[in-house]
């Protein structure tokens, strides 16, 4: 549940207050940074306010980053103590893993850690059968979620990012739904965390607990000046992928990142750029410029989206509200559904 302080956070519902300019994204903008992610947005966290994009609406595959959207909908939904099941399905999830077997319990808090630190695509199997039945009856619930939040470019097929050619995001809605998942606070502590032991309930050990290590994959954690956390991504299709926030001096900046051939370079330049606007950093190559942005084909006719609701005020009458679900009572999940489809082969690395 969201408090006082947090709502004021919040805002307008994002999926109903986001600023409209009919204009073009200024290629030489874009340029300033030599960055090689195919796209790219930095957005300031309070205000909403674009400071920059490349390809902000561009679909394209965003690997692990979905886990974002898959962690919040299971802290609005699970009871954090509830014991997940493990199905044969969930447990055969290509890699990366954190080792589940089938019959073995985890519950939902240790699960959440399992996804967002070590990108294990058995813990996003586990969540979605436990919420949604199936692989593909979650999928529904995220895609309601997305376009709930404002990320109205995206389509959800799978709770992990595997490959699916169904299965896309634009840098833009992975920033907006990446925005409203930091004001929950037990996200926000899982991001922020390096490392953290597990408790697997091992169905071959009479459901004795065994202890698992899982560690984060994002590289800006202890090492970039006011990291406050994120979620990486990786397949061959995709690329590097990166959704986090950086806090300096007060300021509360996102950046999100897809297909990048230099991850962690094109992130650091782009904090980098974004602080630089603040007098907090030494903006690289040029002073930082103002930058509009294009909408997508499916915004609203001759709009383009260049903000998005600061963390403050009332919602519109008119707009779905954005407040998280209340969190359900511990309920035993449904037996997961046949996978009507064949598993997809490849591997993601979170």
């Amino acid at each position: 549940m969201l408090t006082s302080a947090m709502l004021r956070r919040v805002g307008q519902p994002l999926c109903a207050v986001l600023l409209f300019a009919a204009s073009t994204l200024a290629a030489h903008a874009e340029d300033e940074l030599r960055i090689t992610a195919k796209a790219a947005i930095l957005l300031d966290a309070d205000t909403g306010q674009v400071l920059y994009a490349r390809e902000p609406h561009l679909p394209l595959p965003p690997a692990s980053t979905t886990k974002v959207l898959t962690a919040l909908i299971a802290l609005e939904r699970l009871n954090p103590n509830a014991m997940l099941p493990v199905s044969p399905s969930a447990a055969e999830a290509p890699p990366s893993r954190v080792g589940l077997r089938p019959g073995d319990r985890i519950s939902a808090n240790d699960a959440l850690y399992g996804l967002l630190l070590k990108s294990g695509n058995d813990t996003a199997e586990v969540v979605a059968e436990s919420i949604g039945g199936s692989v593909p009856g979650f999928a529904r619930l995220m895609n309601a979620r997305a376009r709930q939040l404002g990320a109205l470019d995206s389509h959800f097929a799978n709770p992990h990012g595997l490959p699916n050619d169904e299965h896309q995001s634009t840098a833009y809605d992975l920033a907006v739904i990446f925005r409203y998942a930091m004001l929950n606070p037990q996200f926000e502590r899982i991001v922020q965390t390096q490392n953290q032991i597990l408790q697997v309930e091992r169905a071959s050990a009479q459901g004795r607990a065994q202890p698992v290590m899982v560690a984060t994959h994002n590289r800006l954690l202890g090492t970039y000046d006011g990291a406050m956390g994120g979620k990486t991504g990786y397949t061959v299709k995709a690329k590097r992928c990166y959704v986090g926030e950086t806090e300096r001096g007060n300021h509360r900046l996102i950046v999100a990142v897809l297909g990048s051939s230099a991850l962690w370079e094109d992130s650091r330049k782009l904090f980098d750029y974004g602080f630089a606007r603040y007098g907090l950093a030494t903006p690289p190559q040029a002073a930082p410029i103002p930058v509009r942005v294009t909408a997508p084909a499916r915004a609203v006719k001759a709009s383009t989206r260049s903000a998005v609701a600061p963390r403050k005020a009332s919602a519109p009458s008119a707009a779905k509200s954005t407040k998280p679900a209340p969190r359900a009572k511990t309920v035993a999940p449904k037996k997961p559904a046949p996978r009507p489809e064949s598993r997809v082969a490849s591997r993601g690395r979170g």
